[in-house]
């Protein structure tokens, strides 16, 4: 009686593929995949659990590097991480032109008790295709059309949303999971760059065989506190936390809850000394400039906004500068926990000013305390050479985008309403 009643409960493991971003250019484009998986498990993860491996026969926690590709092209290995929520990132490649492709293999392994079923493949939500300034509408849409990922399973291919029935994956047993992208070699060639958004793949796995069955995933992002209209409400996006600020054509506006832990740590007596082990995240104590600082507390997280190398620009330009790169690699990990980033970027003069701050007074004492929590650069010019930015201590001014020891990186970043 016992043992049919546990056959009954009804749990779920859906694995899922996050595709990021893929951006096509005149010549090349690439593409980042992210797969990664969330649990609803009863009565616990013993009895019911699939992992991501690279071996069919055994557990094993390796690089996923591609099982195919086209000749020539550049790719980079996937990581595992079976933890809480096992999760596969780092999949990407670099294709040249219409016509290639790169495919990698990896096992679903039931490490369970219990017989696990394919119930469904879920391509969760649309492809979207969006053209850079100069590039045209009509080709991208066109070339949009002939890009495409694939999941084979055993020896069927999907490529759309599939109910299935009577596919089992038994006990101690790996089965095999291609995950193919393609650039049909009747694609279309564009004539500028544009990126791709690919909808999320579940994989669900369930004790009962029933197609009905949906993926009970975990939402990356979420309203931790107040709602999205109000300033100063707060989201995570993973672990990653955020205060809204704003919203505009269907978006949320959010500002980083600490400056990314990048760049220098710094004191008056040991001057600048580059971070030993940045992690391009948020940290507490990653607050630049503070009063108080010391030798045995010294600022963290401070760096130039640009630097001399870049000849042929304004230095206090934001496109190319050193913190653009820092907020590019953010935003790719975010994407890597599987949200939909729409923009991502450092905060606007203006945008500071409908906050409270006041550039006539230098301060943003009108704004809210979350405005100057940390010490920061914002993404406006000041003229050629300064840079607009905010102080821990309320101060919004403007200083050289030389400056390594005062302001850090606080990220913008923008997200669909939907996404909650």
């Amino acid at each position: 009686m016992e043992h049919n009643r546990k056959q009954k409960l009804l749990m779920i493991i859906a694995l899922v593929v996050g595709i990021a971003s893929l951006s096509v250019g005149f010549a090349a484009f690439s593409v980042s995949l992210n797969i990664s998986s969330s649990a609803s498990v009863s009565p616990s993860s013993d009895t019911f659990s699939v992992k991501f491996s690279t071996s069919q026969n055994s557990l094993v926690v390796g690089a996923v590097t591609p099982s195919s590709k086209t000749t020539g092209i550049a790719t980079t290995d996937g990581v595992i991480d079976n933890g809480t929520n096992p999760t596969i990132k780092n999949l990407s490649a670099t294709f040249t032109s219409p016509g290639q492709y790169v495919e990698y293999t990896i096992y679903a392994r039931n490490e369970g008790e219990y017989t696990a079923y394919l119930n469904n493949i879920n391509f969760l939500g649309d492809k979207t295709c969006t053209g850079e300034t100069g590039t045209t509408t009509s080709l991208v849409t066109s070339a949009c059309e002939s890009i495409n990922i694939s999941a084979t399973i055993g020896n069927t291919t999907y490529t759309e949303t599939t109910p299935i029935e009577g596919h089992t994956l038994a006990k101690g047993v790996g089965e095999q999971i291609k995950i193919r992208l393609e650039y049909s070699s009747s694609g279309t060639a564009v004539d500028g760059a544009f990126s791709i958004e690919f909808p999320n793949v579940a994989l669900v796995y369930s004790t009962l065989d029933d197609s009905s069955i949906q993926p009970t995933v975990t939402k990356v992002v979420n309203l931790v506190s107040g709602n999205l209209n109000d300033p100063g409400s707060i989201v995570s996006i993973g672990d990653e936390q955020f205060y809204v600020f704003g919203q505009e054509d269907g978006n949320v506006k959010l500002l980083s809850m600490y400056n990314l832990h990048v760049g220098n740590q710094y004191d008056d007596d040991n001057g600048p000394i580059a971070l030993s082990n940045p992690t391009g995240i948020q940290n507490s104590k990653a607050i630049g400039y503070f009063d108080g600082y010391s030798p045995e507390n010294p600022i963290i997280g401070a760096t130039a906004f640009s630097s001399d190398s870049q000849k042929g620009t304004n230095y206090s330009d934001y496109n190319g500068s050193i913190v653009e790169g820092y907020v590019n690699n953010y935003a790719s990990y975010l994407e890597g926990l599987g949200a939909n980033i729409e923009e991502a970027r450092l905060i606007t003069k203006e945008e500071l000013e409908a906050l409270g701050c006041a550039s006539s007074n230098i301060t943003c004492s009108g704004a809210p305390e979350f405005v100057y929590k940390t010490s920061y650069w914002s993404g406006s010019a000041f003229d050629t050479n300064y840079v607009w930015n905010v102080g821990s201590y309320a101060i919004f001014g403007a200083d050289s985008y030389s400056g390594v020891n005062a302001f850090g990186v606080r990220p913008v970043i923008e997200i669909s309403v939907s996404e909650f």
